[in-house]
């Protein structure tokens, strides 16, 4: 694998402020009473803290009666920063369930033990996949013609804005260097990546000049609100990344197998119950949950066999 280099500078202010919303929307006593057998504790990597609070609340609101049999009467949401503070929680038996991208799945499973346990429908779609893109008259019209350029993706944590996008680009033979602003420029020979933190910002730093390319899902390429379509008439879509799975929710490795039952059966029949619907679409845009059949499984195997190298990497 190519080596990837690291950004010259790095801010703190972010992750401080991050750190603090964090604490105040966690505000729940788990850690006092971390293995309460009469607790559930939902949880999810994220670098929006409040809005992803609220969607797993619900969620879990719906879901806590069906747990009652078992003696779950309480639940709690416990959010990370990153995924080895989410390891840790599920280590430690902080965390029970986690929803997460494919990426920080195959992460979690390898640094925590984790299990699979049921994909997310969201949009009424099982699989994506990463659309690179560039303006149309850049010039661009190959992954080879992105040497020298810069590569706008969303943040870490992101699978087809993230990791997808570099794996295409290694399998090009292309190296890789981060970039901490759209200010500083890589080698002739590198493609320099920077986070742009959000989907409509990936589209709007293309288009305005500010990075040459960009890369994120295929739905979000149709969605207007991250994909405005008067950016898209401009761009041209140079590669695509194989298809994924979209969400996968996970339990810690120890999870008692009835309350994993127990769980298991209330998100397989949510999609049913009416009084479960608002907090079905608010969780992610769910449609229903669904077992993890062997054809996911292997895509999900495929997957951490290219992530696992990947993420070491980044890390080095």
């Amino acid at each position: 694998m190519a080596a990837i280099d690291r950004p010259r500078t790095h801010g703190a202010q972010p992750r401080r402020c991050f750190a603090l919303l964090l604490a105040l929307l966690c505000a729940w006593p788990v850690f006092a009473d971390a293995l309460n057998p009469n607790r559930i504790v939902i949880g999810r990597i994220t670098d929006n803290p409040r809005g992803d609070y609220v969607r797993l609340k619900r969620l879990l609101d719906v879901v806590l009666p069906y747990l009652a049999a078992q003696g779950i009467r309480e639940g709690a949401v416990l959010l990370a920063r990153d995924p080895q503070q989410m390891a840790g929680y599920l280590r430690r038996g902080r965390v029970d369930w986690v929803t997460e991208t494919p990426a920080m799945a195959a992460e979690l499973q390898s640094r925590s033990g984790a299990q699979p346990f049921l994909r997310a429908l969201r949009e009424d779609r099982n699989v994506y996949r990463s659309l690179v893109f560039v303006r149309r008259d850049s010039g661009i019209r190959s992954l080879a013609d992105l040497r020298g350029k810069r590569l706008a993706l969303q943040t870490r944590s992101s699978t087809s804005a993230f990791y997808l996008p570099l794996i295409t680009l290694l399998d090009a033979h292309l190296s890789l260097t981060e970039l901490a602003t759209p200010d500083d420029h890589p080698g002739g020979d590198e493609v320099g990546f920077l986070l742009a933190r959000s989907e409509l910002n990936i589209a709007t730093w293309v288009h305005k000049g500010l990075a040459d390319a960009g890369a994120f899902s295929n739905l979000d390429w149709d969605n207007p609100r991250r994909m405005p379509p008067s950016f898209r008439s401009d761009f041209r879509v140079i590669a695509e990344s194989d298809s994924v799975p979209r969400a996968i929710e996970l339990i810690r490795h120890d999870l008692p197998t009835a309350v994993a039952d127990a769980l298991r059966s209330a998100l397989l029949g949510l999609d049913r119950q009416p009084e479960a619907q608002e907090a079905l679409r608010g969780y992610f845009a769910t449609a229903r949950f669904e077992a993890i059949d062997a054809d996911t499984q292997r895509a999900l195997t495929a997957l951490n066999a290219r992530i696992l190298p990947l993420r070491k990497e980044l890390d080095r």
